[in-house]
């Protein structure tokens, strides 16, 4: 199996840094890629592992818990066996980041209540495993159909699952920035962990509430219908944008080739 992927982040339009952040890494050959597009990239026997991180805080704490978060987190995947991390590897590994975040957050006043989203992808042997803590959100794609993978842990995520509220109604409440669990705010976290089996054509879409919140899925549809990969992710951003541009926006883009 063969995958393409693209990633991106900026800061949108009405804050002045960026503490968004993502990852794409090869895990068999050990590899980072920066934003720029992967092409064709066989999946080696370790696989290889997505994620994108929203970090929340004062005084750049949310820029340091999004990118330890995800430095944690490649370090503990890079100390998995060499096969196909199982399920419960890779909730130990997203548990492993938060104990982290957590500790640090208690070790260093001015980093004090910093926490982050994390919603990961790891793609292995034909078959992709998806971790999610926060209101970052994962989507997939197949012949046509689009449907979110994760559920927003938030307030208004959580009256969205039970029908109180409608998607569209959810995207202007002022609840869907209230987060229920993050990443790094308790010792604990509770980690939301889906798998799919994959196909030639699929495509999956990491993002954080910088995109989701600005792009309803109708939009989300059409442009993932797209071939090329960098032009959907920075036209999805530009539109992100167009929309208010209210907040980070990062997309991840991976396509089974």
């Amino acid at each position: 199996m063969k995958l393409s992927a693209y990633g991106t982040t900026d800061p949108g339009l009405c804050r002045a840094g960026n503490e968004d952040g993502f990852v794409i890494r090869d895990l068999t050959r050990e590899a980072i890629f920066e934003p720029a597009v992967v092409v064709d990239q066989p999946v080696g026997p370790r696989g290889v592992l997505f994620a994108v991180c929203d970090g929340l805080g004062g005084h750049n704490a949310g820029e340091v818990a999004s990118s330890l978060a995800l430095e944690t987190l490649e370090l503990e995947m890079q100390g998995l066996s060499n096969a196909c991390p199982r399920v419960e590897l890779f909730e130990r590994a997203v548990e492993a980041v938060n104990r982290r975040v957590w500790s640090e957050s208690l070790l260093h006043p001015k980093l004090s209540g910093m926490g982050t989203t994390l919603t990961a992808a790891i793609v292995c042997g034909e078959r992709v495993l998806i971790a999610h803590v926060g209101d970052s959100r994962a989507y997939f794609a197949r012949g046509g159909r689009l449907e979110q993978i994760t559920r927003d842990q938030s307030i208004a995520g959580q009256l969205v699952a039970s029908g109180v509220m409608t998607e569209e109604e959810a995207m202007k409440s002022p609840f869907r920035h209230v987060l229920v669990q993050a990443i790094g705010l308790k010792e604990k976290v509770e980690v939301a962990l889906d798998g799919i089996d994959l196909v030639p054509g699929d495509t999956l879409l990491l993002c954080t509430d910088g995109l989701s919140g600005m792009v309803g899925i109708a939009d989300l549809h059409v442009y993932l219908a797209r071939e090329d990969l960098e032009a959907t992710g920075d036209a999805l951003v530009a539109l992100a944008n167009e929309n208010g541009g209210d907040d980070n926006i990062t997309v991840v883009l991976i396509r089974v080739s």
